[in-house]
């Protein structure tokens, strides 16, 4: 009887663990699944965001861009189409208002104003970084962020540093692209050089401390990438009537910042990401 007590003992706690290993994997899957999402969404703002910066070229006419604007539609395009049976984003109200929004923007973009362009873009990416946000609610609930606290600022603050330098690459461009800064544009730029100086600041600082997938060097790189272009922003396109500086060179400086904060958050979320392997 002692014996047949024991064995029912040792089954019932042999299904327990049995059942703590498969909800602990399914946890990891789902929360493997968000981190791959969220890399997936983070390519396609990012490509939304080069989009507008080409388009703000195209629109003050640089007609040289058009078959690059062509190729960023497909590679949108080619990273979306997957996403369709996501399971993740079939809950997301967002999701469907982004495919509605960019359905329309990407046939009608090169018959907007410049500031109209530049509205519609930015509203679109503003979905995309709320959708990044969502996603990442499933990680954070799924204990990560009481693993790490300051794991928080990777899909909320450190994406909207990339985007306000985004939005000064499209605004600088179209200002270099015209040769000259109106006042308009200097309350524009000042606001977003204010924005990239502080956020950025906060983010590198937080960086430095979790630094789960990037090196000092390649932080202390994007940190300084950042700090140039705001100098640039400050000296040659605010502080001044005339512009000089070339719109391409302009845009690969601020193209060339973006890649670099990116490279860094990418190798942040891939370090999570393989943990869950």
């Amino acid at each position: 009887m002692e014996m047949f007590i024991l064995g029912l003992v040792l089954l019932l706690l042999g299904l327990i663990a049995f059942q703590w290993f498969y909800s602990q994997r399914k946890q990891k899957q789902r929360l493997y699944s968000a981190l791959e999402l969220i890399s997936s969404l983070k390519k396609v703002i990012s490509y939304t965001q080069k989009h507008r910066g080409l388009t703000a070229t195209y629109l003050q006419g640089n007609s040289e861009v058009r078959n690059e604007l062509l190729a960023l539609k497909q590679d949108i395009n080619a990273i979306t189409a997957p996403l369709t049976d996501n399971v993740l984003l079939q809950q997301e109200a967002r999701w469907d208002s982004y495919q509605d929004h960019w359905s329309r923007l990407k046939d009608n973009a090169e018959t907007l104003t410049v500031p109209g362009s530049f509205q519609q873009h930015t509203h679109l990416i503003e979905t995309l970084l709320y959708l990044l946000e969502d996603v990442a609610e499933n990680i954070e609930f799924g204990g990560e962020q009481q693993k790490n606290p300051q794991i928080h600022f990777l899909w909320h603050e450190f994406p909207k540093v990339i985007e306000f330098i985004g939005q000064a690459r499209a605004i600088g461009v179209a200002v270099a692209t015209k040769g000259e800064s109106t006042q308009i544009d200097k309350v524009k730029l000042g606001y977003l050089y204010e924005k990239i100086n502080t956020l950025s600041s906060q983010s590198f600082d937080r960086l430095s401390l979790l630094q789960a997938g990037s090196t000092l060097t390649q932080i202390e790189q994007a940190k300084q990438a950042c700090s140039s272009l705001t100098q640039t922003i400050r000296e040659q396109l605010i502080n001044v009537n005339k512009v000089q500086l070339e719109s391409k060179q302009y845009f690969d400086l601020a193209s060339k910042t973006m890649d670099q904060c990116n490279t860094v958050l990418d190798n942040e979320i891939n370090a999570i990401k393989h943990s869950y392997r």
